[in-house]
């Protein structure tokens, strides 16, 4: 019960931001005499969020070499990645796409970054290894496994999404960018 509940609240925000966009574009709102206003085609919603990974449970680091504490540094990163983009798309259901970058704690470096769409979200093959699952979400990272590489902060990520035989999402590609919009005529 409490899950269509959950449902039905999520549907009816995402039609209150809908319809506050629509509501901001009527012209006739503004004290015009004409009903007409601005036709909504798209909408894009694109989230940007940059994070610090989190170091190993201090429990951990001092059962396991400095080689095994690398390897579940990387494993734990790579989880808490996929974690946080399908919790930020459940949590924010008006989101399109997330470009994320995340940071290594020590170096600063950048480790992790991407475009990823709610389309690639949208699919998820729990047989594929955690490293591929991201890679196909749309992230980079250079990793052999229990180091990762410092990635280039202009790093251009790839688009993993393919909006093929789905009408309502356009995808266009801009410099180092993934633009997703939703085709609001479309059924």
């Amino acid at each position: 019960m409490l899950h269509v509940l959950e449902t039905l609240l999520r549907l009816l925000d995402g039609f209150r931001y809908k319809h506050s966009i629509e509501r901001a574009l009527a012209l006739h709102l503004r004290g015009e005499g004409r009903r007409d206003g601005l036709n909504l085609t798209s909408l894009t919603t694109h989230l940007e969020i940059e994070w610090r990974a989190r170091d190993i449970h201090p429990w951990d680091r001092g059962l396991l070499s400095p080689a095994q504490r690398s390897a579940a540094f990387v494993e734990q990163s790579l989880a808490d990645a996929e974690a946080a983009i399908y919790r930020l798309f459940e949590a924010l259901p008006q989101v399109d796409a997330i470009t994320l970058r995340v940071f290594d704690r020590a170096s600063e470096n950048l480790i992790i970054s991407g475009n990823v769409s709610r389309l690639a979200a949208s699919v998820r093959d729990e047989e594929l290894s955690i490293g591929m699952r991201l890679r196909y979400l749309g992230l980079t990272f250079h990793s052999a496994g229990s180091l990762f590489e410092a990635l280039e902060e202009d790093h251009p990520s790839a688009l993993a999404a393919d909006a093929s035989g789905v009408p309502a999402f356009r995808i266009e590609e801009l410099p180092g960018k993934a633009v997703h919009r939703h085709n609001l005529n479309a059924s």
